[in-house]
């Protein structure tokens, strides 16, 4: 096998084009390129060939992943989700994942006390709203539970000034303040005896 042509992208001058015995093989960046000392006329047996392309694969996995991260704290689920979109082969996602966990760059359960932390002092901020929020992300139920837990969240505590907050511009009758009230924590992820107890409490006439 040959690399018979390297070829600067048009729309990417900062990525190439490879092509082997004059067919189109991969995309790749110049410095990983460079890197990996390819050029043309590179002559290489199967074998050779097959782990520089692992090797390209799990670069430019690798630096997927390290840009999503500099943007934001991300959840491994995401990662994972976000590499095989752009269809990575799975061998290489492992390997990345490994490593990123390795270096301590994903940590699920520092992702989810933090996310908590900054999540628990919004309004109508609840348990049920935090562990579904969490869940989509990919967490493990068990990563979840125990975080909430350690954070010691007062659903109460939360319904009760969300609710005063909310009924301060309430117009109607009590019924019908108590009605949308009711509807609107509900919809929060309060739980029922946690409304109807907060509902109570208010002064609504």
């Amino acid at each position: 096998m040959r690399i018979t042509g390297i070829e600067e992208q048009k729309k990417n001058n900062k990525r190439c084009s490879i092509y082997v015995d004059d067919e189109y093989y991969c995309s790749v960046d110049k410095d990983i390129l460079e890197e990996l000392s390819l050029s043309e006329g590179t002559q290489l047996n199967e074998d050779e060939f097959n782990n520089i392309i692992e090797a390209i694969q799990y670069k430019s996995a690798l630096r997927t992943a390290l840009y999503m991260l500099a943007r934001a704290s991300k959840t491994e689920k995401e990662i994972k989700n976000r590499l095989a979109e752009k269809q990575y082969p799975e061998k290489t996602i492992i390997q990345v994942l490994r490593y990123l966990r390795e270096i301590n760059y994903i940590n699920d359960e520092i992702y989810t006390e933090s996310f908590i932390r900054s999540m628990r002092e919004l309004a109508g901020v609840s348990r049920r709203s935090l562990y579904y929020k969490l869940a989509a992300k990919g967490i493990d139920n068990d990563i979840i539970q125990q975080m909430l837990d350690e954070a010691e969240i007062d659903d109460y505590d939360s319904a009760l000034k969300t609710a005063r907050k909310k009924a301060a511009g309430m117009a109607g009758s009590r019924k019908e303040k108590a009605l949308k009230l009711f509807s609107y924590l509900y919809r929060k992820g309060f739980g029922m005896e946690i409304c109807r107890k907060v509902i109570d409490e208010l002064d609504l006439e």
